[in-house]
């Protein structure tokens, strides 16, 4: 595997693997912490989490300027500082209301972080395309194969019990940052000329009317993927462990499968899409289909044993669709915005995790209880199947203009 990952992408490997590894102590928890512990009602507690979200993707879109302005080291760096102090204070006040104010401030450091270690993977990986994305995923999922396996053990001693360890890996990801990440050649324009970093120097490209189009819609896709996604973190968590009789422990444990599913599944996936890999867009399909198995599965489950197929169907489905929009926005980038376009994806993530608690649980409450929400979460991955045909159409416009303007260069 080493020889076609480069040296740098290694280290920024290893650092999402830490700091992945730390905050999945703290997300799968959200939502079960405050209905349970905090005594919030899920409108409530799903209000906190869009604060939350909405912080992290402000932050996202700062990280990715950042990154194109000055350099990706400050903006790692500042989110990094920020993430230390924040799952510092969520360890030592995790109490109401001081438990929301610390979540918020570790959600200024996880948008940074996230946009930041994105672009990275971009940067040391330039020609690599989908490569280094897919990497880097895989990196943010053996956290998760970790983080809640762990966090699991700490939650049945108390629920409190798992900011600590989020603490702990904070201090094990800001010491790696500080001795390896500063070694990544972060001067674009020692890279190849096929980066979309910026290179000191250059004019950046301008966008088109019809890439803006494009990336309108494959942001559309993203979010009406992630909607339903954030449900088994938030809703369908309270419903689990409500309803449904699985314990926090279990809960945990389905994120884990989640995360192993994901490494292990790498062995059998990788030499699967490089027969298919310039078919970003067929990936995505056949990810929606494996969402709409998942939550299938989900909405018929009686017993733990169905909501483990759920999540298997629901790993699948990220396995394809999710190294795949990273990629096809990296492509999508004029010259010099590849920092703002993979800022831009990870804040509509953010977005998705933003709004689909309290979306849920309005739905929940408001429309017919849970069949209502799952009626919701299909009719969202039908328009994400619309607008990834759309974005579909629209990119072989730019392609087909594209070249009609080498024709005429030519001629």
């Amino acid at each position: 595997m080493r020889k076609w990952l480069p040296h740098d992408l290694w280290i920024v490997i290893m650092g999402m693997v830490l700091l992945y590894t730390g905050l999945s102590f703290i997300w799968p928890f959200n939502m079960v912490y405050m209905t349970t512990e905090l005594g919030m009602s899920n409108t409530d507690a799903s209000l906190v989490l869009l604060v939350n979200s909405f912080i992290s993707m402000v932050a996202s879109v700062i990280g990715g300027l950042i990154f194109d302005r000055l350099s990706g080291y400050i903006s790692l760096m500042i989110g990094t500082v920020i993430l230390v102090i924040g799952t510092f204070l969520l360890m030592t006040f995790h109490s109401y209301p001081y438990f929301i104010w610390n979540l918020w401030i570790v959600a200024v450091a996880m948008g940074m972080v996230f946009a930041g270690l994105y672009a990275a993977a971009g940067l040391t990986h330039p020609s690599g395309g989908r490569t280094g994305f897919n990497a880097i995923y895989v990196a943010q999922n053996v956290g998760v194969a970790i983080g809640p396996f762990l966090a699991g053990f700490l939650a049945e001693k108390g629920m409190g019990n798992v900011y600590l360890g989020a603490f702990i890996f904070a201090l094990m990801y800001a010491a790696f940052f500080f001795i390896f990440f500063r070694k990544i050649d972060w001067r674009s324009e020692n890279l190849s000329t096929e980066t979309k970093h910026h290179k000191p120097g250059l004019k950046r490209e301008k966008a088109t009317w019809y890439g803006l189009i494009s990336f309108s819609l494959l942001l559309l896709t993203y979010l009406f993927c992630q909607l339903p996604h954030v449900q088994w973190q938030s809703n369908l968590s309270t419903y689990m462990t409500s309803d449904m009789g699985v314990t926090a422990a279990e809960y945990g444990k389905l994120w884990s499968i989640n995360g192993l599913l994901i490494v292990l599944g790498q062995f059998i996936l990788i030499p699967l899409i490089h027969r298919f890999k310039q078919h970003l867009l067929l990936q995505i399909y056949i990810g929606i289909v494996l969402f709409i198995l998942s939550f299938v599965f989900a909405m018929q489950a009686t017993v733990y044993s169905g909501f483990v197929l759920g999540m298997i169907f629901l790993t699948l489905g990220e396995m394809f669709a999710w190294p795949a929009i990273p990629t096809i926005a990296y492509r999508l980038a004029p010259n010099g915005y590849a920092g703002l376009y993979q800022g831009l994806v990870n804040g509509t993530a953010t977005a998705a995790r933003m709004l689909a608690p309290f979306l849920g649980a309005l739905v929940v409450t408001q429309f017919g209880g849970i069949t209502a929400l799952f009626v919701g979460i299909f009719t969202l991955l039908l328009l994400a199947i619309l607008t990834i045909t759309l974005q579909k159409v629209t990119e072989t416009k730019i392609k087909n203009k594209v070249r009609e303007e080498n024709y005429h260069e030519i001629a």
